[in-house]
């Protein structure tokens, strides 16, 4: 049994202390349906550690995360991997510096370098057309990269740190495509550079030897885990993983300290202890139940003549294709929420994701797999409506630096009006927030039509209100 967060809020609510303290729940049963989960539910009272601060049980069970993934330091993070990104890139920041991220990065890495005021070099990851997924980030564009950005800056290779403040690659991406991050960061440390890696969705990856390593594995400087996605853990739950020199610690911890809320919530700490320790203790075997799901999935639908299952993902990754079929990605997810009451992750134009966990069930998979078949059936060679591809919206022109355009004066104007003027805010699709427009590009014609067939095909887009998108006023 683990001697940690829930034994001894546990054991405190069995006690006869009275709170004449935070939360305003005080614990009482009267609360309503949540008062069970509330009797757990403290603020930083005596003997519970604090969490920006941490010396007691806090800190025992980072350390005991550290040691799970081999790091030599490991912060919990209450505000989810998005808190995680925001501090990691503001503690490598640096005037005038130039930040090296993957375009296909999360909307939270955006936000970084327009608050840090960086420089932004996008790092295009290759297209994997047969699925028409987002591949992975190459070594080579990495190096690329680097390369092209000190010759612009006139800099000596040997002190490429002064101009360039990181590298960000998300890996596993959200479809579950992974990058060759130790070579990458064999690149980035021969320059000095440090490498962040967004690993949201990796907290599993690394204790199975049928799943790629994990970037704490491969030695990335930073490496930010979602314990809610892919591990047993409260909504909002992620882990951050230090390692090195290159990044500047005590600059990181004041930063977690600046993005986390000052009363960090003892049940979401206990859920990423508690989910950590089922990892250590059965992960090995539930993984390896996910992919025997997996293969199971792949077995069973081998057969079908439209569905195909793409094999290039991690294994908790499902990514059911209905490219080249009656179906578009929306329409699959709809049909499997509303007709056979199987909720995915998320929808694309040709397929729809579908996450596997340790905690998946047979049953599921066997549900699964009986809709899957009976769609497929259904399915014909007749294409669906062809969409522009996401990759023809990635490379606009930049007309202002996202650090300048975001906070400028803007106006909506349709989107059919749109094409010429530059971008005032971020458009992205939700699920999975990847921005195809950032503030500062120039708004084309390829993007308009991108959007204009999403939005007509039930697609949720943010950053479009009612047909109009924001641009800058000065384009007048």
């Amino acid at each position: 049994m683990l001697d940690g967060l829930y034994e001894k809020l546990n054991a405190y609510a069995r006690t006869d202390f009275y709170p004449f303290h935070m939360p305003g729940h005080k614990r009482n049963p009267e609360t309503g349906p949540l008062a069970p989960f509330y009797r757990l539910d403290i603020t930083e009272i005596d003997g519970f550690d604090n969490l920006h601060a941490a010396s007691g049980v806090i800190r025992q069970a980072q350390e005991r995360a550290a040691k799970l993934y081999g790091s030599e330091e490991t912060h919990f993070l209450i505000n989810g991997s998005t808190g995680g990104l925001l501090s990691a890139v503001a503690s490598i920041a640096g005037k005038g510096k130039v930040l090296l991220m993957a375009r296909n990065c999360h909307k939270a890495v955006y936000h970084a370098a327009f608050l840090n005021r960086l420089n932004v070099r996008y790092l295009y990851p290759e297209l994997l057309t047969e699925y028409d997924l987002a591949g992975e980030i190459l070594p080579e564009t990495v190096r690329k990269a680097i390369i092209l950005t000190l010759r612009e800056r006139n800099a000596d290779p040997k002190k490429a740190a002064e101009v360039i403040a990181g590298i960000v690659v998300t890996s596993p991406t959200y479809d579950g495509i992974c990058s060759n991050i130790r070579e990458i960061r064999e690149i980035a440390h021969s320059y000095g550079v440090p490498l962040i890696v967004d690993e949201a969705h990796g907290a599993h990856l690394g204790f199975h030897e049928a799943y790629p390593e994990n970037s704490v594995q491969c030695g990335a400087d930073v490496v930010i885990q979602s314990t809610h996605k892919t591990l047993p853990s409260p909504t909002q739950t992620a882990v951050l993983h230090v390692n090195g020199t290159l990044v500047n610690r005590g600059h990181l911890r004041k930063y977690l300290a600046i993005y986390q809320t000052s009363s960090p919530s003892y049940l979401l700490m206990t859920g990423i202890e508690e989910g950590l320790y089922l990892l250590e203790k059965e992960g090995e075997a539930r993984l390896n139940k996910i992919l025997d799901m997996r293969r199971q999935l792949e077995k069973e639908l081998a057969s079908c003549k439209h569905v195909r299952i793409c094999p290039y993902t991690e294994p908790s990754k499902i990514i059911i294709s209905v490219k080249n079929t009656n179906f578009t990605g929306k329409q699959l997810y709809d049909l499997l929420r509303e007709k056979y009451h199987l909720q995915l992750e998320m929808a694309c134009e040709t397929y729809a994701l579908a996450m596997l966990s340790m905690m998946d069930t047979q049953e599921g998979i066997r549900r699964l797999v009986a809709a899957l078949k009976d769609i497929d059936s259904e399915s014909t060679s007749e294409k669906a409506p062809d969409f522009t591809s996401v990759s023809e919206c990635w490379n606009p022109a930049r007309k202002l630096p996202l650090y300048e355009a975001y906070m400028q004066e803007s106006c909506e104007v349709l989107l059919r009006d749109a094409i010429g003027r530059t971008a005032a805010e971020f458009v992205n699709l939700y699920p999975p927030g990847i921005p195809l427009l950032v503030p500062g590009e120039r708004i084309e014609e390829p993007f308009v039509q991108a959007i204009q067939e999403r939005i007509g095909h039930g697609y949720t887009v943010q950053g479009i209100n009612e047909g109009k998108v924001c641009v800058l006023l000065q384009d007048k």
